[in-house]
């Protein structure tokens, strides 16, 4: 796994989570430019800190770490389901509006 791979897996998992830079900086104690830093490969995080990220974006340590065909397409995966069930919900909630105006 290329360092490059981490920055676009942390900022695809944060993002994911509708956390902004800052946002995941004050959860883990650091600043958003050490954020930035992380996700525009500058910089890479420590084991205690790569820990806590793994933790509050919800993410296996093996996500940002490995480069994993079959990791890689879980998380895709995952994240079209998620999406398909927003979709499902959206169609239900078109569909009762649409009754009640019968």
């Amino acid at each position: 796994m290329s360092i490059k791979d981490f920055g676009f897996k942390l900022k695809s998992a944060r993002e994911q989570k509708r956390m902004s830079q800052r946002g995941l900086g004050l959860a883990l104690g650091l600043s958003d430019k050490t954020i930035s830093s992380y996700e525009s490969t500058r910089s890479f995080p420590n084991l205690e800190v790569l820990v806590k990220i793994s933790e509050i974006l919800d993410k296996p340590v093996e996500y940002f770490v490995s480069s994993s065909k079959r990791v890689q397409l879980e998380e895709h995966i995952k994240r079209v389901e998620s999406k398909q069930d927003e979709i499902i919900n959206d169609i239900k909630s078109i569909y009762n509006i649409l009754k009640e105006e019968e």
